[in-house]
């Protein structure tokens, strides 16, 4: 059986710090929203003084936020221990995004097709700042190394879709964004030097897919390809993950990186008319 591995909640911030300077900028809601984060990814119910300190706010900062946010319904308060989760509320937001994703819905029976071909995890991801989120996955009936779910969060430096994305950029954009990020080693695989990763986008355009081999997560290997808008710009990608007890690299890029590249361009061929 294999181990199941927590993915890194931690985020690097997904927007400049200059946007911070802008006079838009309501530092009210950007500190509403480090509560929120920081309950998220404590996963457990927290009291005020732990919650202030995941969030690194001031105390009577996060006690007032949270009342709020009790009050309009978008937190519970447990009334003997005073801690504090996430509401069923917060699923509506889940729910829209969701449910309003074009490229979701253009690919999901694509997906549930190679989910029932290959007989192994698949995935959609987006884009987002620097990480990519799952949108849509289609799990394995077998046992799978990491344990992860519509919503999670993953650097894009070191995933296979992450890359797969990037190399659909111009080199300038790709090196901008490769460089703002954090690029903290994941497992001992990790590539983390910008040339490396130069070297890993540019094998990923030319093939028309990238790879993953434990770079994310021990015992995952991962393959993924771009899909993309009617102009040839990068929407997602999606990947076939599977474990390296039951897989061998050779036999990844054999059967099932050709199953991956029909899936990828049937995707395509209907995002053409969005």
């Amino acid at each position: 059986m294999l181990t199941r591995a927590t993915p890194s909640r931690a985020k690097a911030a997904a927007h400049p710090a200059a946007d911070e300077e802008s006079p838009l900028f309501l530092g009210s809601v950007a500190k509403c929203f480090q509560v929120l984060e920081a309950l998220n990814t404590a996963g457990r119910a927290v009291g005020l003084t732990e919650l202030a300190a995941l969030a690194q706010l001031d105390r009577s900062a996060v006690q007032r936020i949270t009342h709020t946010l009790r009050v309009l319904g978008y937190l519970r308060q447990d009334p003997a221990t005073r801690s504090f989760t996430l509401s069923g509320r917060m699923l509506e937001f889940g729910h829209t995004v969701l449910a309003t994703d074009q490229l979701r819905e253009r690919a999901q029976p694509h997906l549930e097709a190679l989910n029932r071909r290959t007989a192994e995890t698949v995935n959609l991801m987006e884009l987002e700042g620097h990480d990519i989120v799952y949108v849509a996955r289609y799990p394995s009936l077998h046992a799978v190394s990491v344990d992860l779910h519509v919503g999670s969060r993953l650097p894009a430096f070191c995933t296979a879709a992450g890359r797969a994305i990037l190399s659909q950029m111009s080199d300038a954009e790709a090196v901008a964004r490769l460089k703002a990020a954090r690029r903290t080693a994941m497992t001992r695989h990790t590539v983390t030097d910008l040339a490396g990763l130069q070297q890993a986008l540019a094998l990923a355009r030319a093939e028309g897919y990238a790879l993953n081999d434990q770079e994310a997560f021990i015992g995952d290997l991962s393959v993924a390809a771009p899909l993309l808008d009617p102009a040839g710009q990068p929407l997602g990608a999606i990947n076939i993950a599977v474990p390296t007890p039951r897989w061998q690299l050779d036999a990844v890029l054999a059967r099932l990186v050709p199953p991956l590249l029909k899936t990828a361009a049937a995707i395509n061929k209907e995002l053409r008319y969005l």
